[in-house]
């Protein structure tokens, strides 16, 4: 029987470190010998519980340290050979209590190998990418938070109150691919270090939701906001996950806005204005460009499944892009009309 190998298809795959706990996932090989498949992951338990198919053999783990994708695909290929000798000698018997692998003479001296060539075989305490054969570039390299950051990234990166997420997610990317070149390559090597920073992405909208409350939106802010978005009250409200009633105190001043709000008013406005830009670049090179909108709700709805806007929101799309592309509007029910 041909082993088939499912290939890890992203460079963290194998990693995976779960709030609260100091340490990341462990990650492992695993034969599965009915299926006949040789794959990579981490153990998605914490406490390191394992299904009943493992305990009882019928898929066979093999500790790894945290590899990135391309080494586990790498070291999967090399275990192939291994592995299909494995799976010709194995039968699957009942033990009075349960359905249990049993492996022959062959298999069990190349799962020997497969132990060896991994280092199963060493003590907790020396696994380590050099003990299980592996180089410091085929580990994926983890800091903690406070070893990447020196408190100043708002001032380095110009990180506001208004600062999106996408934004600070453009920042954590940037201070991982710093901290990945600290993990340093070998002359000639063309393989790219991966890291990762557990906490970053927090770490960083902490820094910015600091900022919104020391400077949140005032209630002219807020309603000026909402009007230049095309959104009433009720559809503003639903955005921000608050009740209606909610929102119209903090516009008529009689709640202060909370600081949180200017951050979401934000990704609103930045998801606007891509709309605009999208809405620009699709009708860009048009002799004679026409943008269509909506009259009501239930018709932009019925044209967007599932849409979070309004139609009033996409009139003010259309009018931005209109303006930027010097094209003409039209209602898209007038031209079915005209059509018919």
């Amino acid at each position: 029987m041909s082993i088939r190998i499912i290939d890890c298809t992203d460079a963290l795959e194998l990693y995976r470190h779960y709030d609260g706990q100091t340490e990341g996932q462990p990650a492992y090989i695993e034969l599965d010998l009915r299926e006949g498949t040789l794959l990579a992951d981490y153990n998605g338990e914490i406490g390191n519980a394992v299904p009943g198919t493992v305990h009882h053999g019928i898929e066979r783990r093999y500790s790894i340290p945290t590899l990135t994708g391309d080494a586990a695909n790498r070291v999967m290929k090399e275990l192939a050979p291994l592995a299909e000798r494995i799976l010709a000698d194995w039968e699957e018997k009942w033990n009075g209590n349960n359905n249990v692998a049993v492996l022959g003479e062959d298999a069990l001296a190349a799962e020997e190998e497969i132990e060896d060539r991994l280092g199963c075989n060493l003590g907790y305490g020396d696994l380590d990418a050099d003990t299980q054969g592996f180089e410091d570039i085929d580990i994926v390299q983890e800091w903690n938070v406070d070893g990447a950051t020196n408190g100043d990234e708002a001032d380095e990166y110009g990180i506001t109150a208004d600062t999106t997420d996408g934004r600070l997610d453009e920042i954590a990317a940037e201070i991982t691919r710093d901290m990945a070149a600290c993990a340093g390559r070998t002359e000639g090597d063309p393989r790219v270090p991966v890291a990762v920073v557990h906490g970053l992405n927090e770490y960083l909208c902490d820094l910015r939701n600091e900022l919104a409350e020391e400077d949140p939106l005032t209630t002219a802010e807020l309603r000026t906001a909402r009007e230049q978005l095309g959104l009433t009250g009720d559809h503003l409200a639903k955005r921000l996950g608050v009740n209606p009633r909610t929102l119209r105190s903090w516009e008529q001043g009689r709640d202060q806005v909370p600081g949180r709000i200017r951050p979401e008013i934000a990704e609103l406005k930045a998801d606007t204005s891509k709309a605009v830009a999208d809405m620009v670049a699709g009708i860009e090179g048009e002799d004679d460009p026409v943008l269509f909108t909506f009259r009501s709700d239930e018709e932009y709805l019925a044209a967007h499944r599932g849409g979070r806007w309004s139609a009033a929101w996409h009139r003010q799309v259309c009018a931005r892009a209109a303006e930027q592309a010097g094209a003409r509007i039209e209602y898209t029910n007038d031209v079915e009309d005209d059509e018919a």
